[in-house]
Parts: structure tokens; C-alpha cells; sequence
């Protein structure tokens, strides 16, 4: 079900639950970073305005992949370094599945109206709280500017989950999150379509 995450190298996971606290479980991962938004936009194979509608839901994925397996559907970590995919106590991959409705369309094949699934590394499994650690979630009945990766046979994923999402601000223009330096307006995503 899961499929590279969006281009996603897993090069650390680590626990930090605890038994008696039920801490949050913590996710480090390594993404590829880009330049500018023509960098974004010319590696995304979907670039929508979306609003995410509906509740989220939680997807685990195996903790355990049989690390010969290149099937990204049944190997989350296919196509990770061998050091990265051996990790004999790594927590479930836990995912989260949002529904976004298409507002308007700068490329790929979407139309106004339709509903998109999006996917994002951490979520709410069983009572525990996994966390990708530079992420902010997506909120439901909020506006974004998304730059994915889409497949035929799982939920589309964020290029990358800070530079991959900007949240539509009060004039409903896209803002990036505050780790991301790549500002994107609505005039350059017109331009580039």
C-alpha cells in the first residue's frame, strides 16, 4: 500500500515510547530537498489547490519488511540502503490517509471536484501517537497547495512533507511552513502550468 512515501529514505527511526507514559513513538526520515518551486513543480506529477474534507485514516503499515522484497506495496523501505531497511526494532510504519477535494488544478490529470487521497508518514494507531519529526499535519476543512507523487494503486504522496504543502493563508494564498526558505504564489504556479 505504501509506495516510496514520496521519494522517502527512512535513515533513522527510534522509539521514544515508554510504558507507563505512552510518550509518542518518533520518525526521522530523510527527504529530498528542493531549490525552488520550479523544482517542485517540475518533479510533482500533481500539483492541485485542495481542501482536506472528512476524517483521516490510519493506515499501519509492516514494521518488519522482508528486506529482499523490491514491491514497494509490500516493502515500504524497497529502494532504502541495506543499513537503512535492516532496523529489527523499528516501530509499525504507521500512515495517515486524507482526503483532499480538488479546488483547482496547476498539472497533472485531476479535475475540480475530485477527491484526491493524500498520504503522510505518523498518525494514531491503537491509543499511540507516531510523529514524523519535521511535519505538520494536515488539517481537516483547511486549504493547501499540494505537490505530489501519484500511483495507480496507493494514496498520492508530498514530494516532501514541509516543502511538499502550503497552507492557504488568510487572503487564501499559499504560505509555506516555517521550516520551508521555497516560497510558491499563485501567479508562478499559473505561469508554470
Amino acid at each position: 500500500m505504501l509506495r516510496r512515501l514520496g521519494a522517502l529514505v527512512l535513515t533513522a527511526l527510534f522509539v521514544t515510547a515508554c510504558a507507563a507514559h505512552q510518550e509518542p513513538v518518533l520518525y526521522r526520515a530523510d527527504y529530498p530537498e528542493y531549490e525552488n518551486a520550479d523544482a517542485l513543480f517540475d518533479r510533482a506529477n500533481l500539483v492541485v489547490e485542495a481542501r482536506i474534507v472528512g476524517e483521516p485514516r490510519y493506515l499501519q503499515e509492516v514494521s518488519e519488511p522482508d528486506p529482499a522484497e523490491t514491491d514497494p506495496r509490500l516493502n515500504p523501505m524497497a529502494g532504502a540502503p541495506a543499513a537503512v531497511a535492516a532496523q529489527p526494532d523499528a516501530p509499525p510504519m504507521v500512515i495517515t490517509v486524507y482526503t483532499a477535494e480538488v479546488l483547482k488544478v496547476y498539472k497533472g490529470e485531476a479535475q475540480v471536484g475530485q477527491k484526491v487521497e493524500v498520504k503522510e508518514l505518523g498518525g494514531v494507531f491503537d491509543g499511540v501517537t507516531y510523529e514524523e519529526e519535521h511535519t505538520t499535519a494536515l488539517n481537516e476543512g483547511s486549504g493547501y497547495v499540494l505537490f505530489l507523487e501519484t500511483y495507480p494503486d496507493s494514496p498520492a504522496a508530498l514530494l516532501n512533507p514541509v516543502q511538499g504543502k502550503y497552507p492557504l493563508d488568510s487572503a487564501n494564498n499559499p504560505a509555506p511552513l516555517p521550516e520551508n526558505t521555497v516560497k510558491v504564489t499563485r501567479n508562478q504556479l499559473e505561469t508554470m502550468s
